[in-house]
């Protein structure tokens, strides 16, 4: 089964690409990659992370790569300092917890002063996965 939105359809329903709308978009595609869902049902996830803007920009992300919604109940968020996105295939309880790397805050805030918006959101889409999230998969 074929859902969830493209980055750049992901961009028009957020309003702009942003970084953090990258990571979420990035940690969902990933954990439909990693989960192998057959339906928009079968994944839920639980986003810890500041419950301010930007980072809950990766809110957005997640909804629309991944498929879980705040309309069906398949987010949930708990208010963090850290930056972790914990993915779990309701069926199989296979799971994938994608822990921001601790530099990549930085990262972003440097290029988006160098470049702007853009300029940090490209960054964050060109990076290698590894280097933007620590991944741990069980079961």
């Amino acid at each position: 089964m074929v859902f969830g939105l493209t980055l750049e359809e992901a961009a028009r329903l957020h309003g702009h690409k942003g970084p953090w709308l990258v990571i979420g978009y990035r940690a969902g595609m990933r954990a439909r990659e990693a989960l192998k869902p057959e339906t928009e049902h079968d994944i839920v996830c639980v986003a810890r992370v500041p419950r301010k803007v930007p980072y809950t920009c990766s809110l957005d992300g997640i909804q629309a790569s991944a498929g879980c919604t705040l309309g069906k109940l398949t987010i949930e968020v708990i208010d963090s300092d850290s930056i972790e996105f914990e993915f779990t295939h309701r069926r199989s309880e296979r799971k994938i917890l994608l822990k921001l790397r601790g530099k990549i805050p930085e990262l972003i805030e440097t290029k988006y002063r160098e470049g702007g918006l853009e300029a940090a959101a490209k960054c964050v889409e060109e990076i290698e996965l590894q280097e933007l999230f620590e991944e741990i998969v069980t079961q």
